[in-house]
């Protein structure tokens, strides 16, 4: 039996106006909200997200439940929500159709996020270039603070939540979440050490529960449904709950597919991408976007979940890059090359000089200058890259060696490297 779609995230997508109070609240929009603030004790939703094994859909798939339980701990008052809509990646726009369609679903579940750690105040950041975006979450912050589900008295429960957007400068490094507290203090957007972490040291060195907006669209459903249907959702005994996985490159059907979380990768790009196009053989996939190692066609079974990095890659927030047999991949290492090298902050050194090296090696190699040598040096770059001090740096790497590791012989034959004599 095919697998079907299961729509919990995307679930308002496509209605009439989706974007707007109305059509939420015709939909059961802001019902588990106020029950949640009227009903329920915050250290109970804890626990229900615990129960729930929901982890974050930024890559990092860290437990909610216990995120928000270390917010919540934490003295140091005030605490602070954070919603991390930068998404910035190439490949990657799973955020995007929400933040566009649906804002009120994620601004849903941070007024219970805010409610359940003890926080009054929370930020929406979102990447600059999502000007659509940007103007319906606004919109929706202002239907909301009319409406008195936002404000000193949020949902008629005499608990205070304020909702403030922000809005990014295009800076790809501010998807990183310290340089993103940087970014908000009006700071430059270079990443802060960790430890302290985020739950005891975040937006204004404050205790800070910071998730991903997808992660924010669970939520409510949580609320309505329960813990044991979400982790019934998912595939396997690590995986609760669905998966936004978007598609994109050289492929049949692109697009966001909301799945169950542990699908394989042969699933997502043929049952429901429909392949490369016809008469062609897919070649690779990037599961995580840009900055993943890119996987070969052997590697389609490969599940899309946190256990994808055995085969050296992540899945980041789940933008999948198909690329099949007319693709180089030296020229697709090369351009993601160039995308990081642009994006690098230029804090520390292994980032710094390591990007735009990378790049000149490549550059080199396509322009018939390469040597044998280059080879190794590629490998070295990307070791040295591996300690810079974020987790830019330390990805960045990855779209250049993994080529070269996975489609070494294309690299080769770019470098003259002659087959050894027979015998």
């Amino acid at each position: 039996m095919a697998m079907e779609e299961i729509r919990v995230v995307n679930r308002n997508l496509g209605k009439p106006d989706s974007h707007t109070l109305a059509s939420f609240q015709a939909s059961g929009g802001y019902v588990q909200a106020r029950r949640a603030l009227n009903e329920m004790e915050p250290t109970g939703i804890i626990a229900l997200m615990e129960e729930s094994e929901l982890k974050g859909r930024g890559g990092a798939f860290f437990p909610t439940g216990l995120k928000w339980k270390f917010v919540r701990a934490d003295p140091n008052l005030p605490r602070y929500v954070v919603a991390n809509g930068d998404e910035s990646e190439p490949g990657t726009y799973c955020n995007r159709a929400i933040l566009e369609e649906d804002p009120h679903n994620f601004i849903e579940g941070m007024i219970i996020a805010a409610y359940a750690v003890g926080a009054h105040t929370g930020y929406i950041y979102i990447r600059g270039e999502y000007g659509l975006a940007i103007e319906r979450v606004q919109a929706a912050l202002d239907e909301c603070f009319a409406a008195g589900i936002l404000g000193e008295d949020a949902l008629g429960s005499g608990y205070g939540v304020n909702l403030i957007l922000r809005r990014g400068a295009g800076a790809y490094i501010c998807g990183e979440e310290t340089a993103l507290f940087n970014s908000l203090e009006g700071k430059r957007g270079n990443p802060r050490f960790k430890p302290p972490f985020p739950t005891n040291s975040g937006v204004w060195s404050k205790p800070t529960a910071i998730n991903n907006i997808e992660t924010f669209c669970n939520i409510a459903p949580i609320l309505e449904n329960g813990a044991q249907w979400f982790k019934d959702l998912g595939i396997g005994d690590e995986n609760a709950g669905t998966k936004v996985y978007c598609l994109s490159g050289t492929i049949q059907r692109t697009g966001l597919f909301e799945l169950p979380l542990g699908v394989t990768a042969r699933e997502l790009i043929y049952d429901f991408g429909g392949g490369p196009p016809e008469g062609r053989e897919l070649k690779g996939f990037k599961p995580g976007g840009a900055s993943a190692g890119v996987l070969t066609a052997d590697e389609l079974d490969a599940r899309m979940d946190a256990s994808i990095g055995q085969y050296d890659t992540i899945l980041g927030t789940g933008g999948c890059i198909v690329m099949d047999e007319t693709v180089s991949m030296v020229d697709a290492a090369l351009r993601d090359a160039l995308f990081f090298e642009e994006e690098s902050c230029g804090f520390c050194i292994p980032c710094r000089e390591g990007t735009p090296n990378l790049v000149q090696i490549l550059e080199k190699m396509l322009e018939g200058e390469g040597e044998p040598a280059d080879l190794e040096l590629l490998e070295e770059i990307g070791e040295s890259m591996a300690s810079s001090f974020c987790g830019l740096g330390q990805f960045a790497y990855r779209p250049v060696v993994g080529a070269l590791r996975k489609f070494r012989s294309e690299f080769e034959d770019l470098v003259n490297v002659e087959a050894p004599l027979a015998g």
